[in-house]
């Protein structure tokens, strides 16, 4: 016995010996990699001593020692490749910095950053699916009429006369035909309008007079009176299918059924909705079923799609407890930092100091900071106890039940009683069977939020099979189980740790005389005692990523303006108005000499002071124009303040041809662009009235975005208002136009197509700007911008125009 003795003393020595020879060599080469540079390799090395002789203190610290300065390292390579436009090989850097120091949270930040700059700039680059290329084409082969009147409107003021004498007016001084229906009953009304589009003075007159119109071409309209009846007898009926890609045909038929069916409309939209080829099929008036079209566009978009990386452990309670899963050596660390976000220090995280006086504002889950400590996972999974059962990567979109079950099927069964004959007694038993899974089951349910966070259920159940019980004479199995559910709030890339499952498996046998292994101290003294005693821990990494996020523009945020309920459209008013003059070809004369002048638009014309309608007041005359300086050919001609009289005159010749020295229209921009021109009024006038001075395009193609500063002498002019062109509306697309007037003589002005694949193209009107003479002189009117070409985004090729006006 003795010589055993020592012969095991003398192994274990050795083992010893040879497990201490291992960590010091392992140290060794983590040492000499450390000095050459090599951190990763070094990180290595010092892992294996410190696995092999956990003991050690300057095993752990020169580990922990590596780590960081290998963090630091990847960093500083992961912005080298960032600063170059290497965005995958910067990822790559800064994952790497981020798991060797999981406590920098600015890392962390960094790597979510990347991410989703790496998968926008992915989804940018795909092509336009097939179906938005054939909306747009059926759009444009099926457009409604648009209005297009001939010349804007000028400054309108009646007090007091009839409806049809100012409807006939304003037809008038803007090119249109007024008609009115058989019904229409005439009244005297009020108004006064300036500085707005013939759309909007229009939709002042019908409102305040229950009338509406409709757009029977593009030069005529037809006033009616508003009630139920009329529109039923002229609102066009439309039938619209809308292939739908991510909504729910049935969720969107209850969607709009009960937002668009209101009380008072005079024909009530239907819907029906197709399951089989997920359609919905649409019946309304023209106006309503524009809103039908942007409210569909609004909420068929594609669910958030989440990849987690799910990582699942069994470790041995006691080598657990050897390497800390409390977690304490690791920093596993909750900081309270109600003010700002802790920062990486010097081997861990540090917070703030704050103020107290914070505190008395309440405490929420958002002050405090958890660290995740990646590290000990990976630690774990290298050592030889521990077993990983799961590594595997789960994707779904949101609101989706993801399941991942790691075990096996266990037969259950369910016996029921059931009489022979009607009336008897229960005596028949029936046996059925159900199958209930055992061993690691995960249940998820995640949610994208619009913040970028990640919302999830979580289930995690670890369960298994215990011994039979006898229930009724009938032996059935019994199961042991291990359940958590739980609700969790996370950013995108950050880990949750699930560890504290603890199972316990207890084995016990005894053998020995009968009846005497029954007594408390015989049983040890006649008996054979084998008990068996294993702690199992199961540890679950889960880590949630965003591969694809909710597709929203601003145009998705932006409200819907529909109008009143007894008259829904749109916008809130009737079919938009193209007020674009009509194109007219550029005259220029010969290189050095005087201007052509423009073409003669028609100008009706009264005596002073005579006025042909009851209360209309009429403007005074023009000054004879003036002599201008040179200026760059115009497309369009910008009429003299429009008045009235019982018989226009006709308009004037056009003008002669351009000379061949002139050069040729412009033609839309292959790549995107256009010619922006600023139209100069005939000479101004102190005391005259204000004068409107147009902005407009030529030869444009494909131009989604415009940004233009206008610039103008303060001490000659000054901007009473800006008024919005038609040009960037085409196609019925809501553009969002915004002006800032500066009193320093400068307008900005911006338009813009929001998510528009296509843009505007030709000729048309940009904006008006309404110019009242201060002073004498002479003032150049010059303008300047940038443009985007629709698809692409790249920079529209722009050309502008300036014009000079003379103020006497």
């Amino acid at each position: 016995m003795r010589t055993r003795l020592v012969k095991l003393s003398v192994i274990v020595l050795i083992a010893i010996a040879v497990g201490a020879c291992a960590a010091s060599r392992a140290f060794m080469r983590g040492e000499r990699a450390s000095r050459t540079g090599d951190l990763d390799a070094a990180v290595e090395y010092y892992r294996q001593a410190m696995q092999d002789d956990p003991d050690r203190a300057e095993y752990k610290i020169a580990y922990e020692r590596a780590m960081l300065n290998a963090s630091v390292l990847h960093t500083d390579l992961a912005r080298k490749a960032e600063a170059e436009g290497r965005l995958d090989d910067a990822l790559r850097e800064y994952r790497r910095a981020s798991e060797l120091d999981v406590s920098n949270r600015q890392v962390a930040a960094k790597v979510s950053e990347l991410e989703r700059t790496i998968r926008d700039r992915i989804e940018a680059a795909r092509p336009r699916p097939q179906i938005d290329r054939l909306r747009e084409e059926a759009q444009r082969a099926a457009p409604e009429p648009i209005l297009s009147p001939t010349t804007p409107l000028g400054p309108v003021n009646f007090n007091n006369a009839s409806i049809r004498e100012i409807l006939q007016f304003i037809g008038q001084a803007t090119g249109i035909n007024v008609i009115f229906d058989r019904d229409f009953v005439d009244r005297q009304t009020s108004i006064s309008v300036e500085g707005v589009t013939l759309e909007q003075a229009l939709q002042q007159l019908m409102l305040t007079n229950q009338l509406f119109y409709k757009v029977l071409n593009d030069r005529t309209i037809i006033v009616i009176q508003d009630t139920n009846q009329k529109r039923t007898q002229y609102e066009d009926q439309v039938i619209k299918t809308f292939f739908l890609s991510h909504a729910d045909a049935q969720e969107m038929n209850q969607l709009l059924t009960g937002i668009i069916r209101l009380p008072g409309i005079p024909v009530q939209p239907v819907f029906v909705a197709n399951k089989t080829s997920n359609t919905l099929t649409a019946r309304a008036s023209s106006a309503v079923m524009n809103i039908i079209t942007s409210m569909i566009e609004a909420n068929d978009k594609p669910r958030a799609e989440i990849m987690i990386d799910v990582q699942i452990l069994e470790i041995a309670r006691e080598r657990a407890k050897q390497f800390g899963l409390n977690l304490s050596a690791y920093q596993l660390g909750l900081f309270f930092s109600p003010e700002t976000a802790p920062t990486a220090g010097t081997g861990g995280t540090a917070t703030e100091p704050f103020n107290l006086n914070t505190i008395s504002q309440g405490v929420s889950t958002a002050d405090f900071y958890l660290s995740v400590p990646a590290a000990i996972i990976n630690f774990l999974e290298s050592d030889s106890r521990t077993k990983v059962l799961a590594k595997t990567q789960l994707r779904g979109a949101e609101n989706q039940k993801i399941s991942l079950n790691l075990g096996e099927e266990i037969p259950v069964p369910s016996t029921v009683f059931t009489p022979l004959a009607t009336g008897g007694a229960n005596t028949n038993p029936l046996t059925s069977f159900a199958y209930r899974p055992i061993g690691i089951i995960v249940e998820m349910t995640p949610r994208v939020t619009y913040t970028g966070d990640i919302l999830m259920s979580l289930t995690l159940e670890n369960s298994a099979r215990g011994v039979n019980v006898d229930v009724g004479g009938t032996s059935a199995p019994s199961f042991s189980s291990r359940r958590v559910t739980t609700q969790l709030r996370l950013r995108d890339g950050e880990s949750n740790l699930l560890a504290g499952l603890l199972r316990e498996d207890e084995r016990r046998e005894l053998r020995g005389f009968p009846g005497l292994i029954r007594m408390p101290i015989l049983q040890q003294l006649f008996g054979s005692n084998d008990t068996q005693i294993r702690q199992t821990d199961i540890v679950m990494l889960l880590t949630p990523r965003i591969i694809r996020s909710h597709e929203l523009t601003a145009q998705n945020l932006a409200p819907i303006y529909i109008g009143p309920q007894s008259n829904l459209s749109l916008g809130g008013g009737p079919p938009p108005l193209l007020a674009v003059p009509e194109a007219q070809p550029e005259v220029s004369a010969p290189i050095g000499g005087p201007p052509a002048p423009p073409p003669a638009a028609p100008t009706p014309q009264i005596p002073p002071g005579s006025s042909p309608i009851p209360g209309m007041t009429t403007l005074p005359p023009p000054a004879p124009p003036a002599p201008e300086p040179a200026a760059p050919p115009l497309p369009f001609p910008q009429p003299a303040p429009v008045q009235i009289t019982p018989e226009p005159q006709p308009p004037a010749a056009p003008a002669p041809p351009a000379t061949p020295d002139a050069p040729a229209a412009p033609q839309p921009a292959a790549g995107g662009g256009g010619r922006i021109s600023v139209t100069a009024p005939p000479a101004m006038t102190l005391g005259a009235g204000p004068y409107t001075v147009p902005i407009s395009i030529s030869g444009a193609s494909r131009i989604s975005v415009l940004s233009l500063s206008i610039t103008y002498n303060p001490a000659v002019l000054r901007v009473r208002s800006v008024q919005e062109g038609t040009f960037m509306r085409q196609g019925g697309i809501a553009a969002m136009f915004t002006s800032q007037p500066d009193p320093g003589g400068r307008v900005d002005i911006v338009i813009t197509r929001p998510g528009d694949q296509t843009g505007a193209v030709g000729t048309g009107l940009l904006a008006a700007i309404l110019f009242e003479p201060i002073g004498a002189g002479t003032s150049t009117v010059s303008i300047t911008g940038v443009g985007t070409v629709a698809g692409t985004g790249a920079s529209a090729v722009l050309e502008f125009a300036p014009a000079s006006v003379t103020v006497k």
